[in-house]
């Protein structure tokens, strides 16, 4: 095979990604517009998220379906009503109590049983934080959520672009080769550059008034914390012997293989908002 064959085969998946990303902007977009679509959107992600774990997991059966699903009504409740020490406290009991179930139940390994922890309270306690930071409003500092949701969500999810595509075309020293091939320090270091500047970009248009630290800041967070929680997913579907979670979004795989950047960003991005603003 010639070597602009090689080239274009590279970026043969190209086009199905963007068109899925075009339709996952329209429909965060459409989920800020409210904040009972925006809860609703962001309950989905908690159980399909906890779904796909399961899954991995070889647990997900009805039982665990009707557990996930009575777990959203007080989440979307304290969500709703804005009660974060109650929504911490909850979800991470939700977690402890699902987890040693199962564990017992089905006699779990302790490494499969963290592995099910860890994701069941990603996606309880870090993917619920997305409604609370949709929640912030600073009117001394010119702030409100929606801009500061964006701020995190856009170039996280480019982040994952960025990476991708530097990686694909100047990637030649892997990083993890034995977690995940793909992964090179071309496109680690490419995509932590270019969401800086994304950063600071957004930055200038939405919140006006923060300085280029805050804005670097920040763009490096997502560019580090991205890349870890691609790594651990690619941990953990290696553990299971799965290339994606799922088949939910065309190009990508699952629904967390699409979020897992955002799972591990979140939680830091809102202390960071809560200890700079607050």
């Amino acid at each position: 095979m010639s070597q602009d064959n090689l080239n274009t085969n590279k970026y043969a998946d190209v086009p199905l990604r963007v068109r899925s990303w075009a339709v996952i902007i329209v429909i965060f977009t459409a989920a800020t517009m409210h904040p009972i679509v925006m809860y609703s959107f962001i309950c989905f992600l908690s159980f399909w998220g906890m779904k796909e774990f399961l899954s991995l997991c070889k647990l997900y059966h009805k039982t665990t379906a009707v557990l996930i699903f009575l777990f959203l009504i007080p989440e979307y409740f304290l969500l709703f009503t804005k009660n974060y020490h109650a929504f911490i406290t909850y979800t991470s009991l939700f977690a402890v109590i699902l987890t040693a179930l199962l564990f017992f139940i089905h006699k779990i390994s302790i490494k499969k049983g963290l592995i099910l922890f860890t994701g069941i309270f990603l996606c309880g306690f870090s993917v619920g934080h997305l409604g609370f930071i949709y929640n912030f409003n600073f009117p001394y500092a010119n702030l409100i959520g929606i801009q500061l949701l964006i701020l995190l969500v856009i170039p996280t999810e480019l982040n994952d672009v960025f990476q991708y595509l530097t990686g694909k075309a100047y990637g030649k020293r892997k990083i993890t080769p034995v977690i995940s091939p793909n992964k090179t320090l071309e496109g680690f270091l490419g995509g932590i550059f270019l969401t800086t500047i994304l950063c600071n970009l957004l930055g200038l248009v939405l919140l006006h008034d923060q300085s280029f630290l805050l804005y670097s800041l920040i763009g490096i967070l997502i560019g580090v914390l991205g890349f870890l929680g691609d790594i651990y997913m690619s941990y953990v579907k290696r553990d299971a012997g799965v290339k994606d979670t799922g088949n939910l979004i065309p190009g990508h795989g699952g629904l967390l293989d699409r979020i897992d950047s955002l799972m591990f960003i979140t939680p830091i991005y809102f202390g960071l908002l809560t200890y700079l603003f607050l």
